[in-house]
């Protein structure tokens, strides 16, 4: 491979920017994005937007307008690591609001293959989050 094909491969990779949810109550899900996980919001001109940064350059963008309910599948999520795991299930418990393990069982943080702790919560739209940190066992790479 030429260093010319190698720069355009390299230019060409994709790299991920936002994922797009709709909520039927966009201040609610803002709030719980932003006190559930501590997720800064960024600015937008849009009055029917909320956007928050998931670092790394990728964004959560919340849109107004879901009229019916989303079909739940926990297979189908959003992965968030956060630093303590422990202070989103409290509040999370505080706020009454279910979390569980990746089969089901509630209020049951799992650790991973890798040595990640994580559960399973959903969002007020039924939106699943795979919620993970690494003060467990260390993950590795």
């Amino acid at each position: 491979m030429s260093l010319l094909s190698a720069l355009f491969v390299l230019a060409a990779a994709a790299q991920g920017e936002h994922v797009a949810i709709q909520a039927s109550d966009l201040d609610r899900s803002a709030t719980f994005y932003r006190e559930a996980f501590g997720l800064r919001a960024i600015t937008t001109p849009l009055t029917n937007r909320r956007w928050f940064d998931l670092g790394h350059g990728f964004a959560l963008h919340i849109l107004d307008g879901r009229t019916s309910p989303k079909p739940s599948n926990i297979n189908e999520h959003l992965a968030i690591h956060v630093d303590d795991l422990a202070a989103v299930t409290a509040w999370l418990d505080a706020h009454k609001r279910a979390w569980t393990d990746l089969a089901g069982k509630p209020r049951t943080m799992q650790t991973r293959f890798d040595g990640v702790r994580q559960i399973y919560t959903q969002d007020p739209d039924g939106y699943w989050l795979e919620v993970s940190d690494t003060r467990g066992v260390a993950a590795k790479g």
